[in-house]
């Protein structure tokens, strides 16, 4: 009988043992996974309503950690956001694998992840994630990273996303992004591949009235745009989205002075209406580039869709695109129904050919009433000097018309159909920058 009972304690004290043994094996294997670290946890609100900051703080032997994010109790974006938590938390221990426990007790390891909110609208977020990682092998390690969130559609949103065409639009902001940046820093191939590719635009966010492009930290500075210069790049739902973060003046009529009392350069806006012409067009479009000009084209839906390229051309050279109709008929004696037709088949050209919306409209013959300013939605764009290109069909006539009735503020209708409007175009901007006149688009000129 003793022997039995000696031999059961001996059993339950190995039990006990391999218990023991198999429960420390397991945390240790759990302690790589994060489910044994303890964390002191609290949550606040924030100043944004639907918004709580939540923190997590560790503090052990080999690391410290703190963790800082938002949370939006909508369970879809929570979820998301806690994933991008745990994979650079993840990150952090494999670092301090492979570093290993030695090197770690002579100096610990840390970690921090703070964030910046953002509001750029209605229920929309622009989160930057910051983390600063020390390994004790070097100098630390600084990441970050910026997601959109949208409350209403509970989800992120990408930079790409925001656009009716990425690449294009990519191609088009390029330059003034480039622009922004230093002779070194345009020549970095990393800073180069955010516009190209499946890359293109990703890195963009939005932030009050500006587009902010963010390059990895270490690259360069952020670059920043104003949501006003971009918006014709944006879908139509996230321009209406962001539309009361765009400041934007009332149109108003040209001034008769020679330039303002305030004593700022004056200014004027050429436009071109009925294009695009293949010859024409190409050659007004050779004597702005020549003299680093920017205008307004008022373009015929029905030929953007034969010309597409002309208009892509347009818009990578830093010209505006506005809306002069489908096929040029009168909206005064159109329907309602009709005259939405005639806009959007040509916003959908353009948009395909350029990636851009055309956000200013130009009714055919200037004919416009109440009626049709309603259906438009927005105040048409006329003109205050009328070249008569169309009718007179004589450089020397046009340049004339444009020297006896320019004013600061002015509105110079052309036509980019006729060859005379091209051959006069240079005489003509010559004549203006002499006289002291910044040549702007519409979109600038307002």
């Amino acid at each position: 009988m003793k022997q039995r009972k000696m031999v059961f304690a001996v059993l339950a004290s190995l039990t006990m043992f391999i218990l023991v043994l198999a429960v420390n094996l397991m945390v240790t294997a759990v302690n790589k996974d994060d489910q044994t670290i303890v964390w002191a946890t609290d949550v606040k609100k924030s100043k944004y309503n639907g918004v709580d900051i939540k923190t997590r703080v560790a503090e052990e032997a080999l690391y410290n950690m703190a963790v800082h994010y938002p949370v939006f109790s909508e369970a879809e974006l929570d979820e998301q956001i806690e994933r991008y938590v745990r994979t650079k938390e993840t990150q952090f221990f494999a670092e301090l694998d492979s570093i290993g426990t030695e090197a770690l007790s002579q100096q610990p390891a840390s970690f921090s992840l703070t964030f910046r909110l953002i509001p750029a609208g209605e229920g929309f977020y622009c989160i930057t994630f910051m983390t600063d990682t020390y390994t004790g092998t070097g100098e630390n390690s600084v990441t970050q990273d910026t997601v959109m969130a949208d409350a209403a559609s509970k989800r992120f949103v990408s930079g790409r996303e925001l656009f009716i065409n990425p690449d294009k639009a990519a191609r088009a902001l390029q330059k003034p992004v480039w622009d922004s940046l230093s002779e070194e820093e345009s020549e970095n191939e990393q800073i180069a591949q955010h516009f190209m590719g499946e890359q293109a635009l990703s890195n963009v966010y939005i932030e009050e009235n500006n587009v902010i492009f963010a390059f990895p930290h270490g690259q360069t500075k952020q670059v920043r745009l104003p949501l006003k210069k971009i918006s014709p790049y944006m879908k139509k739902e996230w321009r209406e989205r962001f539309a009361s973060n765009v400041t934007k003046e009332k149109p108003q009529a040209p001034e008769t002075a020679e330039a303002s009392s305030s004593g700022q350069k004056k200014k004027a806006a050429l436009t071109f209406d009925d294009g695009p012409n293949p010859d024409s067009t190409a050659a007004i479009l050779n004597v702005l580039k020549k003299y680093n000009v920017r205008a307004t084209f008022y373009v015929l839906g029905s030929r953007v869709d034969f010309y597409p390229d002309l208009v892509e051309r347009m818009v990578l050279e830093g010209h505006e695109i506005g809306s002069h109709s489908w096929s040029h008929k009168d909206f005064t004696k159109l329907s309602p129904e009709e005259i939405k037709m005639e806009l959007d088949r040509t916003t959908a050209a353009v948009e395909t050919a350029a990636g851009v919306s055309p956000l200013s409209v130009r009714p055919p013959y200037g004919a416009t009433n109440e009626r049709v300013n309603q259906i438009i939605g927005t105040s048409p764009v006329l003109w205050s000097v009328d070249t008569l290109d169309w009718k007179n069909r004589d450089p020397k006539a046009i340049t004339e018309i444009v020297k006896q009735n320019v004013r600061n503020g002015s509105v110079i209708l052309m036509h980019d159909i006729h060859k005379t409007t091209a051959d006069a175009l240079e005489e003509v901007i010559i004549y203006l920058q002499k006289q002291g006149y910044e040549l702007v688009t519409v979109d600038e000129l307002y």
